[in-house]
């Protein structure tokens, strides 16, 4: 008998030890925030390596809602050739060919050689048949009339680039 009080005394201890001890600070536990898994989209437009002198693809990421138009694609090569001297009027969608007109007080119109003038045009006309949909002929404008630069003469409606 004794022993059977001796055990449930040790039991009843245990249980005042363990079940009254004075509760302490313990932190709620928060959820862990686990990696958003939305995915960024991008697509690639087409840029100048100036060291070599050469026409390079370039990841960017979507911007105006995802939607690939005419205007963003022609925004986007213009960041990210990073010249503030590409100078782009106006972007007009007739059909199946977008235009894109050049001021005739930046590049590529003025201020440049022939190889960094042709670089610059192959920039937009390639991102845009790449990317906008519509898009099968790109004519190059300045000031919304012909294109004319010290190396090259277009006539005001003459396709650049076509897909």
């Amino acid at each position: 008998m004794r022993r059977i009080i001796g055990i449930i005394f040790l039991v009843g201890m245990f249980g005042i030890m363990t079940g009254c001890q004075e509760e302490k600070n313990v932190p709620a536990t928060t959820a862990v925030p686990t990696q958003s898994t939305v995915k960024i989209e991008t697509i690639t437009v087409y840029s100048i390596n100036s060291d070599t002198m050469t026409l390079i693809p370039v990841s960017v990421r979507k911007t105006n809602g995802g939607q690939l138009t005419a205007q963003s694609i022609t925004s986007l090569v213009q960041s990210g050739l990073n010249d503030d001297r590409i100078k782009v009027d106006d972007v007009i969608v007739e059909n199946e060919k977008v235009i894109v007109s050049f001021s005739s007080k930046g590049r590529p119109v003025k201020d440049c050689n022939k190889k960094m003038e042709n670089l610059i045009l192959e920039c937009f006309s390639n991102s845009l048949l790449d990317n906008v949909k519509s898009c099968k002929k790109v004519i190059f404008r300045c000031d919304g009339k012909a294109y004319h630069s010290s190396q090259y003469n277009f006539s005001i409606n003459e396709v650049y680039a076509s897909a």
